[in-house]
């Protein structure tokens, strides 16, 4: 061995017995990915095994989009929005929270008799974050016993309130039997921006798998809605309920949070 391997043994060795085994095989990995091209794949194996991300977007070759819409606030733009939907021939994914299916029953019935895709956005929109596993689960199930009693269906998608989480959370969400689903396009629409600014966002943001997020009785999203979907129908897309746009199969999540398919003989962790 040469000077240049002695310098690094004994910085090896300086820093502890524990340490230097870490080091050590840390200059293994980083030599390999020098010598074959491995950067990429590491970068990805990496993130996928150190942190649990939901769902913000899923592969797909072919233009195809998932309009989905949270619901916590009010039902005033229910029916249009229903009707809308019914006229352009789209399917949606609608993310209820408990309290506003207790407050709106009747909306939720009809979400339901529409062919829409119901999923579980809490109980009360609490942060996930700083709530304890018991909380969580309660959350979960009170909202899912709501939706199976009014429709027959227990939900097996979940939104976490507010988007916020940690790798707890997705964690036990996932065990709970849900997947989880964040946005890879968010329409701002809780802000009340102008509706064009809306289908700008929206429209330039979208790709190939793209989750758009809107909410319900926001000001400007009924308005914005038409042009959206004219505006992603000019570039060619189709729209799917979160449900079908999800792959079948083995799949994993890759750093972005987009859902990529996995080869039958790759080494890289798979979806839980």
């Amino acid at each position: 061995m040469g000077s240049g391997g002695m310098y690094v043994r004994q910085r090896y060795l300086v820093v502890g017995k524990r340490k230097s085994v870490w080091l050590l095989l840390g200059a293994l990995v980083y030599a390999a990915v020098v010598l074959l091209g491995l950067g990429n794949m590491v970068v990805s194996l990496v993130s996928i095994s150190d942190k649990e991300l939901p769902v913000y977007s899923v592969q797909r070759e072919e233009p195809l989009a998932a309009l989905t819409f949270n619901c916590a606030w009010d039902e005033n733009d229910i029916p249009q929005l229903l009707r809308l939907l019914e006229q352009e021939k789209i399917k949606a994914t609608f993310f209820l929270v408990g309290q506003w299916i207790e407050q709106y029953p009747d909306s939720v019935r009809q979400i339901a008799a529409a062919g829409h895709e119901i999923g579980n956005h809490s109980y009360s929109h609490v942060d996930f974050v700083g709530a304890g596993e018991e909380t969580i689960r309660q959350q979960m199930e009170k909202t899912d016993a709501l939706v199976q009693e009014l429709t027959g269906v227990k939900p097996t998608l979940a939104r976490v309130p507010s988007g916020s989480y940690d790798s707890r959370v997705i964690r036990l969400l996932r065990q709970q039997g849900y997947e989880v689903i964040q946005w890879d396009v968010d329409s701002v629409d809780w802000k009340k921006p102008p509706a064009k600014e809306i289908v700008r966002k929206v429209v330039g943001k979208a790709q190939n798998g793209s989750i758009v997020l809107f909410h319900s009785g926001a000001a400007t999203t009924m308005e914005a809605l038409p042009d959206v979907i004219a505006g992603l129908r000019e570039k060619g897309f189709r729209f799917a309920k979160v449900g079908e746009l999800l792959l079948e199969g083995e799949t994993a999540i890759d750093h972005t949070g987009r859902q990529v398919p996995v080869e039958k003989d790759a080494s890289y962790p798979q979806k839980p």
